[in-house]
């Protein structure tokens, strides 16, 4: 009894998962294709901090420019311009206000030679 029963689970259990080559670890297969035909991910960006003002930024590589959205001011006002580490900043707009009257500016930089 016993014994046809174990059969029994055996042969449900292998019906359902669709027989037993469904179920096998093997990777060799006519559709899939396990090479690796594509070219390696490169870094886009390059992250950085200035301690002077004290912001994160990254060098955008596709535009040749650095770029912030996190230059953090208490009264919400930023400067046009300014220099820092031999980057000239520009400043874009305002990135972020909070309720206390700050905001974070997006400025975006280019190295001065």
């Amino acid at each position: 009894m016993f014994k046809k029963l174990l059969v029994g689970v055996l042969a449900t259990g292998i019906a359902l998962t669709g027989g037993i080559s469904a179920a096998s670890a093997s990777t060799e297969s006519a559709s899939v294709d396990n090479t690796n035909n594509y070219a390696p991910i490169k870094a886009l960006n390059e992250e950085f901090y200035d301690y002077i003002y004290k912001f994160p930024y990254e060098y955008v590589t596709e535009r040749g420019i650095y770029r912030t959205y996190k230059f953090y001011s208490e009264s919400g006002k930023f400067a046009n311009y300014f220099e820092s580490d031999g980057i000239k900043w520009y400043f874009k707009g305002v990135a972020l206000e909070f309720v206390n009257g700050g905001a974070y500016g997006h400025y975006e930089g280019v190295r001065s030679n």
